[in-house]
């Protein structure tokens, strides 16, 4: 078998294999071999028939068989024997088999960006640390009330701002006309004197009719020119009921008593403040790091690898239009795909790995944090080898990140812990 590798632009290189007819046609005989042990012709019993008969029936076919899965193997060889590290699909081309020239092939395949390790210790970051204040903490208890709310109706009063609105809402035109078929029928509405639609809600009764109108904004983020009309017809008025914050309160979420519960606020909002100023920090280094060891990807195997991406969270993000969720999701792809690629050049020249042993630790953590029984968690998890590779993984990512933010220059910043400030729409 003769292989050359032939370079071309950038990350592309051709494979040009060429085999002698008489590894294919020993390839080929093998299997005629193991096909006539299993195929039943009529006339024969099973696996009785002449190797001549099951060529003459099934030859062609069981040839290029034999090719299709030669191909793979010889390309595996190649890549081994010129230490090829492709990435991405292989385009296989101008593929041509006879008895006497025997296989000839071209195969298209990426490489490995070759990165160079600019700088990746010694940055400067600033590291946001942030505050946690008895406000943040009646903050949470009061999203804590809003979640246990309850409602009461309010017979013979007017809405009022704040009060929960049970109506039938009719699309009607400019004039006042109901558009037939328009109509949505038992919808609930928060009243709100700050917010044009719900505005007008406000003074109404049951059995009062309303109009409002908004302007919709069309897919591509832009103000329609006209706006669209609505009208409320009122059917019933309640108001939100919180409970007090209280002994009882606390002990609806298995607190002794109500101090008991504000120190377990605090403690994970806590715990919050300081994954997001962790998650912050570690976003930007990567990102910088990025930046300084600039590269380009793999143009196909990019392609590919973000249209897997796209797929695989685009149910996730249903109610977005697809065009921003394609958008936010290539440009995390390609920036997840340039950092796996960067990593890799840093945990070689770091000595970056991870046991078994810290996997089994990790996963025995794991267990008594969700109280599962340890041993069946660690069997469970070793024994599967797509569990356990994915969890090896994930702790290559954590311990890569964890050595390089003890090797930048941080310098500390306070900020109060309602300014966490809010990530991208899909991030990796």
């Amino acid at each position: 078998m003769d292989v050359k590798v032939i370079p071309a632009e950038k990350w592309k290189r051709y494979i040009e294999v060429s085999v002698p007819a008489t590894e294919v046609e020993s390839e080929f005989n093998t299997a005629l071999r193991r096909y006539q042990k299993q195929v039943q012709i009529h006339g024969f019993r099973k696996g009785k028939a002449p190797v001549h008969f099951v060529k003459q029936l099934y030859g062609e076919a069981i040839r290029q068989e034999t090719i299709d899965d030669m191909v793979p193997k010889i390309l595996e060889q190649a890549r081994t024997q010129n230490d090829l590290h492709t990435v991405g699909p292989v385009s296989v081309e101008d593929m041509k088999y006879d008895e006497k020239d025997g296989l000839n092939f071209r195969a298209a395949v990426e490489v490995a960006p070759e990165i160079e390790l600019r700088q990746y210790k010694g940055l400067e970051f600033e590291k946001v640390i942030y505050d946690i204040d008895d406000q943040d903490v009646n903050d949470t208890l009061e999203d804590l009330r809003e979640q246990r709310a309850t409602t009461r109706p309010i017979d013979g009063g007017e809405v009022q701002d704040g009060h929960l609105v049970l109506v039938d809402l009719q699309k009607i035109d400019a004039a006042g006309f109901p558009i037939v078929g328009d109509k949505m029928e038992n919808q609930r509405f928060f009243a709100s004197a700050t917010e044009d639609f719900t505005k007008p809600l406000i003074g109404a009764k049951v059995g009062d009719i309303r109009r409002t109108s908004f302007t919709e904004r069309r897919p591509d983020g832009t103000a329609a020119e006209q706006p669209t009309h609505y009208q409320f017809t009122v059917k019933e008025i309640t108001e939100k009921v919180l409970p007090p914050l209280d002994e009882a309160f606390a002990a609806e979420f298995k607190f002794q008593t109500l101090d008991e519960m504000k120190n377990d606020v605090q403690a994970h909002l806590l715990r919050q403040a300081e994954q997001r100023s962790r998650e912050q920090l570690r976003r930007e280094i990567v990102d910088e790091l990025l930046k300084v060891n600039a590269f380009e990807l793999p143009e196909k195997m990019a392609e590919t690898y973000a249209e897997k991406f796209f797929e695989r969270i685009k149910e996730q993000f249903a109610g977005m239009p697809e065009e921003t969720i394609k958008s936010e999701s290539r440009a995390a792809a390609f920036r997840r795909l340039r950092w796996e690629f960067l990593r890799e050049r840093i945990v070689a020249a770091e000595n970056i790995a991870v046991s078994d042993d810290e996997i089994r630790d990790y996963v025995i953590q794991l267990a008594f944090a969700s109280k599962e029984d340890p041993q069946r968690l660690v069997n469970r998890t070793m024994n599967d080898a797509d569990k356990r590779e994915k969890l090896r993984e994930d702790l290559l990512e954590a311990k890569t990140l964890q050595l390089l933010e003890g090797q930048m220059q941080l310098r500390e910043r306070h900020a109060p812990f309602k300014e966490r400030g809010q990530q991208r729409i899909i991030t990796v």
